[in-house]
């Protein structure tokens, strides 16, 4: 009888269009709404200030990996432009989640001493340090200001 299940089972989960039917954005899984929930989750400042966290960290350690792949396997390239071209992307995308912070909204203010610690406090100083060498300098106030909030809240 068990066999008979797990037969059924999988013959069921070969079927393509059963297997095409489990991937439907926004289905009710568990009793609930995924496409949903993220949605929501977008639009707090919690994620916001984590995404800016996030991909700064990530972006150091998946481009030390980039470029010694790149010095490896090909001597063309010019490896100072992949490093610019990274930077570039991550850089203005962690932006477009930190760049409406709110310092004097509760709940942005919750999210800054949540993740206060070194690591966040490095990765507003690349962010200035980038943005310095566009002279984008109302993106390095902002961080600055992320910044100062971030340790005084630490105290």
């Amino acid at each position: 009888m068990l066999k008979m299940k797990i037969k059924d089972m999988y013959n069921k989960m070969i079927d393509m269009t059963n297997i095409f039917g489990l991937f439907v954005p926004g289905e009710e899984l568990d009793g609930t709404k995924t496409a949903t929930n993220l949605d929501k989750l977008k639009t707090k400042p919690i994620f916001h200030i984590g995404m800016y966290k996030k991909l700064i960290l990530n972006h150091l350690n998946f481009n030390t990996k980039v470029l010694r792949f790149f010095q490896e396997t090909n001597q063309e390239f010019d490896i100072e432009d992949v490093k610019q071209a990274g930077e570039y992307v991550v850089f203005n995308r962690a932006w477009s989640y930190i760049a409406n912070v709110k310092l004097k909204n509760k709940g942005y203010i919750d999210a800054i001493k949540h993740y206060s610690d070194e690591d966040f406090h490095n990765t507003l100083d690349l962010g200035i340090e980038f943005f310095q060498k566009d002279e984008l300098y109302e993106r390095c106030a902002h961080l600055l200001k992320i910044k100062k909030k971030s340790i005084k809240l630490l105290k």
